[in-house]
Protein backbone atom coordinates (compact mmCIF):
# COMPACT_ATOMS: atom_id res chain seq x y z
CA UNK A 1 0.00 0.00 0.00
CA UNK A 2 1.54 3.52 -1.15
CA UNK A 3 2.37 5.75 1.58
CA UNK A 4 0.20 8.86 1.81
CA UNK A 5 2.12 12.22 1.63
CA UNK A 6 1.37 15.11 4.39
CA UNK A 7 -0.48 17.58 2.87
CA UNK A 8 1.80 20.87 1.06
CA UNK A 9 0.39 23.34 2.40
CA UNK A 10 0.15 23.79 6.45
CA UNK A 11 -2.15 26.10 8.35
CA UNK A 12 1.30 28.37 9.43
CA UNK A 13 1.53 27.55 13.42
CA UNK A 14 0.58 29.83 16.02
CA UNK A 15 3.19 30.41 18.92
CA UNK A 16 3.63 27.07 20.12
CA UNK A 17 3.16 28.06 23.81
CA UNK A 18 0.89 31.07 24.47
CA UNK A 19 0.81 32.32 27.57
CA UNK A 20 -2.24 30.33 28.78
CA UNK A 21 -0.66 26.81 26.98
CA UNK A 22 2.42 27.77 29.70
CA UNK A 23 0.39 28.53 32.51
CA UNK A 24 -1.95 25.07 32.09
CA UNK A 25 1.33 23.05 31.73
CA UNK A 26 3.04 24.76 34.91
CA UNK A 27 0.01 23.64 36.93
CA UNK A 28 -0.68 20.26 35.50
CA UNK A 29 3.13 18.96 35.05
CA UNK A 30 5.93 18.59 37.82
CA UNK A 31 8.16 21.59 36.27
CA UNK A 32 9.26 25.13 37.82
CA UNK A 33 6.67 27.43 38.24
CA UNK A 34 9.33 30.40 36.66
CA UNK A 35 10.12 28.80 33.43
CA UNK A 36 10.30 30.11 30.40
CA UNK A 37 8.41 28.56 27.26
CA UNK A 38 11.27 27.24 25.47
CA UNK A 39 12.26 25.42 29.08
CA UNK A 40 8.95 24.35 29.76
CA UNK A 41 9.47 22.66 26.20
CA UNK A 42 12.76 20.90 26.88
CA UNK A 43 11.15 19.72 30.31
CA UNK A 44 8.08 18.39 29.08
CA UNK A 45 10.07 16.45 25.49
CA UNK A 46 13.46 15.63 26.71
CA UNK A 47 12.47 13.41 29.20
CA UNK A 48 12.89 9.69 27.54
CA UNK A 49 14.44 11.25 24.33
CA UNK A 50 17.77 10.96 24.64
CA UNK A 51 19.26 10.93 20.58
CA UNK A 52 18.60 14.10 18.79
CA UNK A 53 16.90 13.26 15.65
CA UNK A 54 14.12 12.00 18.00
CA UNK A 55 13.79 15.34 20.06
CA UNK A 56 13.68 17.27 16.24
CA UNK A 57 11.10 14.62 15.26
CA UNK A 58 8.69 15.14 17.92
CA UNK A 59 9.35 18.85 18.38
CA UNK A 60 8.84 19.77 14.95
CA UNK A 61 5.64 17.18 14.94
CA UNK A 62 3.86 19.33 17.98
CA UNK A 63 4.78 22.45 16.23
CA UNK A 64 2.81 21.42 13.10
CA UNK A 65 -0.05 19.48 14.74
CA UNK A 66 -0.76 21.56 17.84
CA UNK A 67 -2.77 24.65 15.48
CA UNK A 68 -4.27 21.72 14.38
CA UNK A 69 -5.54 20.12 17.49
CA UNK A 70 -6.97 23.79 18.96
CA UNK A 71 -10.12 23.31 16.99
CA UNK A 72 -10.66 20.31 18.40
CA UNK A 73 -11.23 16.83 17.69
CA UNK A 74 -12.18 16.33 14.32
CA UNK A 75 -11.74 14.56 11.15
CA UNK A 76 -9.42 16.94 9.43
CA UNK A 77 -7.11 17.49 12.43
CA UNK A 78 -6.87 13.43 13.82
CA UNK A 79 -5.85 12.68 9.25
CA UNK A 80 -3.40 14.91 9.53
CA UNK A 81 -1.71 14.12 13.13
CA UNK A 82 -2.05 10.23 12.45
CA UNK A 83 -0.41 10.83 9.06
CA UNK A 84 2.60 12.93 10.65
CA UNK A 85 2.77 11.06 13.37
CA UNK A 86 3.48 7.70 11.57
CA UNK A 87 6.22 9.40 9.09
CA UNK A 88 7.89 11.14 11.53
CA UNK A 89 8.01 8.32 14.68
CA UNK A 90 8.69 5.37 12.30
CA UNK A 91 5.99 3.45 13.38
CA UNK A 92 4.27 1.06 11.07
CA UNK A 93 0.50 2.27 11.76
CA UNK A 94 -0.85 5.16 13.77
CA UNK A 95 -4.27 6.78 15.02
CA UNK A 96 -6.20 9.12 16.13
CA UNK A 97 -9.60 8.09 17.97
CA UNK A 98 -12.91 9.47 19.71
CA UNK A 99 -14.42 7.33 22.61
CA UNK A 100 -16.82 5.95 20.04
CA UNK A 101 -15.12 6.08 16.40
CA UNK A 102 -11.65 5.77 14.60
CA UNK A 103 -11.22 9.28 13.17
CA UNK A 104 -8.43 8.23 11.64
CA UNK A 105 -6.00 5.59 10.56
CA UNK A 106 -2.58 5.68 8.42
CA UNK A 107 -0.54 2.92 7.31
CA UNK A 108 -0.61 -0.89 7.80
CA UNK A 109 -4.24 -2.61 8.29
CA UNK A 110 -5.57 0.80 7.13
CA UNK A 111 -7.44 -1.96 5.06
CA UNK A 112 -10.14 -3.00 7.69
CA UNK A 113 -9.09 -0.31 10.57
CA UNK A 114 -11.75 1.78 8.70
CA UNK A 115 -12.40 5.66 9.65
CA UNK A 116 -15.97 6.27 11.18
CA UNK A 117 -15.66 2.28 12.35
CA UNK A 118 -15.68 1.70 16.30
CA UNK A 119 -11.97 0.77 17.68
CA UNK A 120 -11.37 -2.63 16.41
CA UNK A 121 -8.68 -3.79 18.74
CA UNK A 122 -9.52 -4.62 22.74
CA UNK A 123 -6.56 -2.39 23.63
CA UNK A 124 -8.10 0.76 22.05
CA UNK A 125 -11.36 -0.29 23.90
CA UNK A 126 -9.78 -1.04 26.97
CA UNK A 127 -7.18 2.41 27.24
CA UNK A 128 -10.59 4.21 26.20
CA UNK A 129 -12.66 3.00 28.83
CA UNK A 130 -9.89 3.14 31.61
CA UNK A 131 -7.57 6.35 30.89
CA UNK A 132 -4.61 4.27 31.13
CA UNK A 133 -1.34 3.96 28.45
CA UNK A 134 -1.36 0.24 27.38
CA UNK A 135 1.49 -0.63 25.68
CA UNK A 136 1.81 -5.07 24.27
CA UNK A 137 3.40 -7.10 22.08
CA UNK A 138 0.89 -9.75 22.53
CA UNK A 139 -1.37 -9.67 19.50
CA UNK A 140 -4.09 -11.46 21.60
CA UNK A 141 -3.95 -8.63 24.14
CA UNK A 142 -4.20 -6.51 21.00
CA UNK A 143 -7.44 -8.13 20.41
CA UNK A 144 -8.18 -7.49 16.85
CA UNK A 145 -11.38 -8.39 15.34
CA UNK A 146 -9.53 -9.11 12.31
CA UNK A 147 -8.24 -12.49 12.54
CA UNK A 148 -5.69 -11.70 10.30
CA UNK A 149 -4.34 -8.46 11.29
CA UNK A 150 -0.91 -7.91 10.81
CA UNK A 151 -0.44 -5.83 13.66
CA UNK A 152 1.67 -7.52 16.52
CA UNK A 153 2.87 -4.34 19.02
CA UNK A 154 0.37 -1.43 20.27
CA UNK A 155 0.59 1.63 22.03
CA UNK A 156 -2.38 3.56 23.05
CA UNK A 157 -2.43 6.58 25.14
CA UNK A 158 -5.75 8.33 26.18
CA UNK A 159 -6.13 11.72 25.11
CA UNK A 160 -7.78 13.38 28.85
CA UNK A 161 -9.66 16.95 28.51
CA UNK A 162 -10.94 18.11 31.99
CA UNK A 163 -11.15 14.78 33.63
CA UNK A 164 -12.82 12.95 31.01
CA UNK A 165 -11.37 10.90 28.51
CA UNK A 166 -12.50 11.94 24.44
CA UNK A 167 -9.63 10.22 22.64
CA UNK A 168 -6.61 8.27 22.36
CA UNK A 169 -3.44 8.07 20.04
CA UNK A 170 -2.42 4.62 18.77
CA UNK A 171 0.83 3.69 17.40
CA UNK A 172 1.01 0.37 16.08
CA UNK A 173 3.87 -2.07 14.33
CA UNK A 174 4.37 -5.07 12.90
CA UNK A 175 4.97 -8.44 14.86
CA UNK A 176 8.69 -8.19 14.41
CA UNK A 177 9.01 -4.41 15.52
CA UNK A 178 8.40 -4.03 18.98
CA UNK A 179 7.12 -0.81 20.54
CA UNK A 180 9.74 0.15 23.11
CA UNK A 181 9.39 2.38 26.87
CA UNK A 182 11.62 5.15 24.26
CA UNK A 183 7.71 4.99 22.10
CA UNK A 184 6.18 4.73 25.42
CA UNK A 185 7.62 8.00 26.83
CA UNK A 186 7.50 9.82 23.41
CA UNK A 187 3.46 8.99 23.26
CA UNK A 188 3.06 9.48 26.98
CA UNK A 189 4.13 13.10 26.10
CA UNK A 190 2.46 13.62 23.29
CA UNK A 191 -0.62 12.93 24.69
CA UNK A 192 -0.34 15.37 27.43
CA UNK A 193 0.75 17.66 25.49
CA UNK A 194 -2.08 17.06 23.03
CA UNK A 195 -4.34 17.10 25.68
CA UNK A 196 -3.78 20.09 27.21
CA UNK A 197 -4.31 21.71 23.62
CA UNK A 198 -7.43 19.78 22.95
CA UNK A 199 -8.72 21.75 26.86
CA UNK A 200 -7.69 24.95 25.62
CA UNK A 201 -9.52 24.65 22.38
CA UNK A 202 -12.68 23.29 24.94
CA UNK A 203 -12.02 27.03 26.43
CA UNK A 204 -12.11 28.55 23.72
CA UNK A 205 -15.10 27.15 22.25
CA UNK A 206 -17.19 27.46 25.66
CA UNK A 207 -16.28 31.40 25.36
CA UNK A 208 -17.66 31.61 21.71
CA UNK A 209 -20.90 30.56 23.52
CA UNK A 210 -21.46 33.06 25.33
CA UNK A 211 -21.57 35.01 22.30
CA UNK A 212 -23.76 32.26 20.56
CA UNK A 213 -26.35 32.05 23.28
CA UNK A 214 -26.94 35.80 23.00
CA UNK A 215 -28.09 35.08 19.48
CA UNK A 216 -29.76 32.12 20.58
CA UNK A 217 -31.74 34.13 22.41
CA UNK A 218 -32.94 36.58 20.05
CA UNK A 219 -33.68 33.20 18.11
CA UNK A 220 -35.39 31.45 20.80
CA UNK A 221 -36.84 33.94 22.99
CA UNK A 222 -37.96 36.77 20.91
CA UNK A 223 -38.19 34.30 18.33
CA UNK A 224 -40.32 35.28 14.89
CA UNK A 225 -42.84 32.91 15.72
CA UNK A 226 -43.12 33.75 19.51
CA UNK A 227 -42.90 37.75 18.23
CA UNK A 228 -45.65 37.37 15.29
CA UNK A 229 -48.23 35.08 17.82
CA UNK A 230 -47.81 37.81 20.71
CA UNK A 231 -48.68 40.99 18.71
CA UNK A 232 -51.27 38.48 16.88
CA UNK A 233 -52.67 38.04 20.71
CA UNK A 234 -52.16 41.54 21.70
CA UNK A 235 -53.65 42.84 18.66
CA UNK A 236 -57.00 41.00 19.02
CA UNK A 237 -57.33 42.08 22.82
CA UNK A 238 -57.03 45.61 21.82
CA UNK A 239 -60.60 44.91 20.46
CA UNK A 240 -62.65 43.83 23.71
CA UNK A 241 -60.00 44.56 26.30
CA UNK A 242 -58.05 47.61 25.73
CA UNK A 243 -56.63 48.01 29.14
CA UNK A 244 -54.97 44.62 28.94
CA UNK A 245 -53.90 44.82 25.92
CA UNK A 246 -51.54 47.84 27.25
CA UNK A 247 -50.61 46.21 30.20
CA UNK A 248 -49.29 42.86 28.24
CA UNK A 249 -47.73 45.41 25.87
CA UNK A 250 -46.10 47.21 28.26
CA UNK A 251 -44.68 43.85 29.67
CA UNK A 252 -43.58 42.66 26.46
CA UNK A 253 -41.40 45.42 26.25
CA UNK A 254 -39.88 44.98 29.55
CA UNK A 255 -39.12 41.38 28.70
CA UNK A 256 -37.64 42.45 24.91
CA UNK A 257 -34.93 44.56 26.92
CA UNK A 258 -34.11 42.55 29.56
CA UNK A 259 -33.23 39.36 26.76
CA UNK A 260 -31.24 41.98 24.40
CA UNK A 261 -29.25 43.92 27.80
CA UNK A 262 -28.97 39.75 29.16
CA UNK A 263 -25.36 39.24 29.48
CA UNK A 264 -24.70 36.91 32.40
CA UNK A 265 -23.62 33.43 31.68
CA UNK A 266 -24.79 31.52 34.61
CA UNK A 267 -27.94 33.02 36.79
CA UNK A 268 -29.45 31.69 39.80
CA UNK A 269 -32.68 28.71 38.80
CA UNK A 270 -34.96 31.77 40.60
CA UNK A 271 -33.77 33.86 38.07
CA UNK A 272 -34.38 31.70 35.01
CA UNK A 273 -37.64 30.96 36.50
CA UNK A 274 -38.87 33.94 36.69
CA UNK A 275 -37.81 34.96 33.10
CA UNK A 276 -40.07 31.65 32.64
CA UNK A 277 -43.00 32.98 34.22
CA UNK A 278 -42.91 36.00 32.27
CA UNK A 279 -42.84 34.55 28.99
CA UNK A 280 -45.65 32.31 29.67
CA UNK A 281 -48.16 35.43 30.76
CA UNK A 282 -48.60 35.75 27.01
CA UNK A 283 -48.85 32.27 26.06
CA UNK A 284 -51.37 31.72 28.54
CA UNK A 285 -53.59 34.45 26.64
CA UNK A 286 -52.86 33.17 23.32
CA UNK A 287 -53.36 29.49 24.33
CA UNK A 288 -56.55 30.43 26.83
CA UNK A 289 -58.02 27.50 28.59
CA UNK A 290 -56.19 25.20 26.00
CA UNK A 291 -52.99 24.94 28.65
CA UNK A 292 -52.46 24.23 32.25
CA UNK A 293 -48.88 24.72 33.61
CA UNK A 294 -47.68 22.66 36.78
CA UNK A 295 -44.75 23.41 38.30
CA UNK A 296 -43.47 21.41 41.37
CA UNK A 297 -40.43 23.50 42.77
CA UNK A 298 -37.91 22.13 45.91
CA UNK A 299 -37.57 25.49 47.29
CA UNK A 300 -33.65 24.59 48.25
CA UNK A 301 -33.42 24.53 44.42
CA UNK A 302 -33.82 28.00 43.61
CA UNK A 303 -30.47 29.15 44.86
CA UNK A 304 -28.04 26.41 42.55
CA UNK A 305 -26.66 27.89 39.50
CA UNK A 306 -27.88 27.75 35.38
CA UNK A 307 -27.00 28.75 32.34
CA UNK A 308 -28.66 31.59 31.35
CA UNK A 309 -31.61 30.57 28.88
CA UNK A 310 -31.38 26.61 29.36
CA UNK A 311 -35.13 26.62 30.50
CA UNK A 312 -37.03 28.60 28.93
CA UNK A 313 -36.50 26.95 25.44
CA UNK A 314 -37.29 24.27 26.52
CA UNK A 315 -40.83 25.28 27.63
CA UNK A 316 -41.13 27.28 24.58
CA UNK A 317 -40.35 23.76 22.81
CA UNK A 318 -43.07 22.27 24.71
CA UNK A 319 -45.75 24.50 23.49
CA UNK A 320 -44.65 25.20 19.96
CA UNK A 321 -43.95 21.23 18.68
CA UNK A 322 -45.80 19.60 22.06
CA UNK A 323 -49.26 21.46 22.57
CA UNK A 324 -49.85 23.73 19.58
CA UNK A 325 -50.10 20.91 17.05
CA UNK A 326 -52.38 18.91 19.67
CA UNK A 327 -56.15 19.09 19.30
CA UNK A 328 -57.41 19.57 22.92
CA UNK A 329 -55.85 20.52 26.32
CA UNK A 330 -52.63 20.63 26.90
CA UNK A 331 -50.36 20.44 30.13
CA UNK A 332 -46.64 21.23 30.58
CA UNK A 333 -44.98 20.76 33.74
CA UNK A 334 -41.86 22.19 35.46
CA UNK A 335 -39.91 20.34 37.99
CA UNK A 336 -36.96 21.14 39.94
CA UNK A 337 -36.03 18.23 42.59
CA UNK A 338 -33.15 16.83 44.71
CA UNK A 339 -31.11 13.94 42.78
CA UNK A 340 -28.19 12.71 44.13
CA UNK A 341 -25.95 15.83 45.43
CA UNK A 342 -27.39 18.46 43.17
CA UNK A 343 -30.77 18.93 41.67
CA UNK A 344 -32.92 17.69 38.59
CA UNK A 345 -34.43 19.73 36.17
CA UNK A 346 -37.44 18.72 33.85
CA UNK A 347 -40.15 19.87 31.32
CA UNK A 348 -42.29 17.78 30.32
CA UNK A 349 -45.69 18.18 28.30
CA UNK A 350 -48.45 15.91 26.86
CA UNK A 351 -47.95 16.88 23.30
CA UNK A 352 -47.63 15.01 19.92
CA UNK A 353 -43.98 13.83 20.77
CA UNK A 354 -40.82 14.11 19.06
CA UNK A 355 -40.89 12.25 15.64
CA UNK A 356 -38.88 9.14 15.96
CA UNK A 357 -36.57 9.41 12.97
CA UNK A 358 -35.46 13.20 14.80
CA UNK A 359 -34.71 11.60 18.22
CA UNK A 360 -31.26 10.39 17.51
CA UNK A 361 -30.10 13.55 16.28
CA UNK A 362 -31.88 15.97 18.23
CA UNK A 363 -28.83 17.05 20.29
CA UNK A 364 -26.63 17.77 16.85
CA UNK A 365 -26.02 20.89 15.66
CA UNK A 366 -27.46 22.27 12.90
CA UNK A 367 -30.69 21.12 13.62
CA UNK A 368 -32.52 23.96 12.31
CA UNK A 369 -34.39 27.18 14.29
CA UNK A 370 -37.15 25.51 15.60
CA UNK A 371 -35.49 22.66 18.49
CA UNK A 372 -31.29 24.27 17.64
CA UNK A 373 -31.65 25.79 21.12
CA UNK A 374 -31.42 22.11 22.51
CA UNK A 375 -27.94 22.02 21.05
CA UNK A 376 -26.56 25.32 22.90
CA UNK A 377 -28.04 24.10 26.00
CA UNK A 378 -27.04 20.78 26.37
CA UNK A 379 -23.28 22.28 24.93
CA UNK A 380 -23.38 24.61 27.66
CA UNK A 381 -24.46 22.84 30.05
CA UNK A 382 -21.68 19.67 29.37
CA UNK A 383 -19.18 22.71 29.29
CA UNK A 384 -19.61 23.94 32.57
CA UNK A 385 -20.63 21.16 34.90
CA UNK A 386 -19.65 17.97 32.70
CA UNK A 387 -21.60 14.88 30.95
CA UNK A 388 -23.58 14.50 33.69
CA UNK A 389 -25.39 17.63 33.32
CA UNK A 390 -26.43 17.20 29.87
CA UNK A 391 -29.64 16.95 28.38
CA UNK A 392 -31.50 13.99 28.24
CA UNK A 393 -34.83 13.26 26.03
CA UNK A 394 -37.53 11.04 26.22
CA UNK A 395 -40.77 11.26 23.75
CA UNK A 396 -43.31 8.97 22.52
CA UNK A 397 -45.64 9.45 19.99
CA UNK A 398 -48.68 11.08 21.35
CA UNK A 399 -47.68 10.97 24.58
CA UNK A 400 -44.96 13.63 24.97
CA UNK A 401 -41.84 14.32 25.84
CA UNK A 402 -40.00 15.11 28.85
CA UNK A 403 -36.37 17.08 28.83
CA UNK A 404 -33.99 17.01 32.01
CA UNK A 405 -31.00 18.18 32.56
CA UNK A 406 -28.62 17.69 36.46
CA UNK A 407 -26.64 20.69 38.42
CA UNK A 408 -24.70 20.90 40.65
CA UNK A 409 -24.80 21.94 43.93
CA UNK A 410 -22.59 24.47 43.51
CA UNK A 411 -20.53 26.29 40.48
CA UNK A 412 -17.20 25.13 39.95
CA UNK A 413 -15.12 28.28 41.04
CA UNK A 414 -13.36 28.91 37.50
CA UNK A 415 -17.16 29.42 36.28
CA UNK A 416 -18.39 31.10 39.55
CA UNK A 417 -15.72 33.85 38.04
CA UNK A 418 -17.80 33.80 34.42
CA UNK A 419 -20.52 35.90 36.49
Amino acid sequence: MPRREAPKEIVPAQPFLSQDLSDWLIGRLDVDPGASPSELLVTLIRGGLRPRSDYDAVLDLLVETLPHLRGGLRAESADFTALLLQERLHVDAAAIMSRNAILAFVGLAADHHLVGGKPLTAIERRALQTGEVLRTHDRATIGCRRARCPLGSALVAPLVVRGSVVGALALYNSKDRMLIDRDEKIARDLARVFSVYLELGELDRLASLVTRAELEALRAQISPHFLFNTLTTIAAMTRVDAERAHDLIVQFAELFRDTLTQRREIVSLAEELNYVERYLRFEKVRFGTRLRIEQEVDPRALGVFVPVLAVQPLVENALAHGIAPKNGLGCVRIRAGALGDGFEIEVTDDGIGIPKARRKHILERGQGSALGALNNIHERLVGLFGQASGLRIQSRKNSGTTVRFWLPPHVPLAQGAAR
